[in-house]
């Protein structure tokens, strides 16, 4: 060891690390910090790979979500370059990730959820977990690197994780602006994802399937159909008690008239009708139903809610409660 790395030489977590031992030290933490970033954006792009409901019900947090893993490779790349001034931006980008991800709780309205329900979905998802103890990995390792930067402060200049009283304004701004910089991309992010319009509660059904339309223009407040102008076997959808809450209007063969909604009791992504096989299908995760509600194939576990409906005596049709419960939020 030199006589310059003797006088380096700085007591540290109980005993003496020199310079050199510090830096090498520094590059290994920067390395367990570069592959968590690397993990947390594999585990975003599984998201997006195989949960379909990020596609069809909230476009803006599959974008977010785009948004979070580039910039994960990007600093999880420099991290293992041991670019050292992209400590600190990993850290903070760790804690903005963490309370962006969390935080798409609040937006579960989007999809047509309550928040409980939504927040059980997401912690329920092992990737979603999984990136936000990555995550948290990068911020324990992030702490643990403070004390091997200061060690590391050359003459006249300093590092993020150094800064006082006596450092220059020149530090002090480009701190400031890093950090600043951070909270501005996520409060984007999620001004973005608050602002963004939900999905259309229109349904899109599969190509070949005949599906009717509801034309309420001639019927009486709150009418949402009448019989005669239904056909036997052809679906006609509605929106109750709320926009956004959708149902499907069947008449049978035999003349009697039912309701369901197509809401999936897995993640509320609107089913659609399969005629050749007279089944629901959703989307979203693959669950399937029958004309009646009854699941056929999950993961939805509970049978889609019904309609109780009256019909007066020129035919109209109209909903009176929805009888059933399931996790997609009816509205008063």
């Amino acid at each position: 060891m030199s006589a310059k790395d003797q006088l380096k030489k700085s007591n540290l977590k109980g005993g003496t690390v020199s310079k050199s031992e510090a830096n090498r030290r520094l590059s290994r933490f920067q390395i367990y910090i570069g592959i968590a970033l690397l993990a947390s954006a594999s585990f975003g792009i599984y998201l997006l790979v195989t949960d379909k409901s990020l596609w069809l019900q909230a476009v803006s947090h599959a974008y977010g979500l785009v948004a979070i893993c580039a910039i994960d490779i990007v600093l999880g790349a420099g991290n293992l370059l041991s670019q050292r001034r992209l400590i600190l931006p990993s850290f903070g980008w760790a804690v903005l990730t963490i309370l962006l991800q969390i935080g798409d709780i609040a937006t579960a309205s989007q999809y047509h959820m309550s928040v409980q329900n939504f927040a059980t979905y997401l912690f329920g998802l092992w990737a979603f977990d999984s990136l936000l103890a990555v995550q948290g990995v990068v911020l324990i390792v992030g702490l643990s690197t403070r004390s091997y930067s200061k060690m590391l402060v050359k003459k006249k200049r300093v590092t993020y994780f150094d800064m006082g009283l006596g450092n220059s304004r020149r530090d002090f701004i480009q701190i400031g602006a890093t950090i600043g910089g951070l909270f501005a991309l996520a409060a984007a992010l999620g001004a973005w994802v608050v602002l963004s319009p939900p999905a259309s509660s229109s349904v899109v059904p599969p190509p070949g399937n005949s599906t009717g339309t509801t034309n309420t223009s001639n019927l009486p407040s709150g009418a949402v159909a009448n019989v005669r102008e239904l056909q036997a076997g052809v679906p006609a959808y509605f929106d109750y008690p709320t926009a956004g809450y959708t149902n499907m209007l069947m008449k049978k063969a035999n003349g009697t008239v039912s309701a369901i909604s197509i809401l999936c009791t897995h993640v509320c992504c609107q089913c659609q009708y399969q005629s050749a096989t007279q089944e629901l299908y959703c989307p979203c995760h693959g669950s399937v139903f029958d004309q009646n509600g009854n699941v056929l194939n999950g993961p939805a576990s509970s049978k889609l809610p019904s309609v109780q409906l009256t019909i007066d005596s020129n035919g109209n049709i109209f909903p009176v409660k929805i009888v059933g419960s399931g996790p997609c939020v009816q509205g008063s």
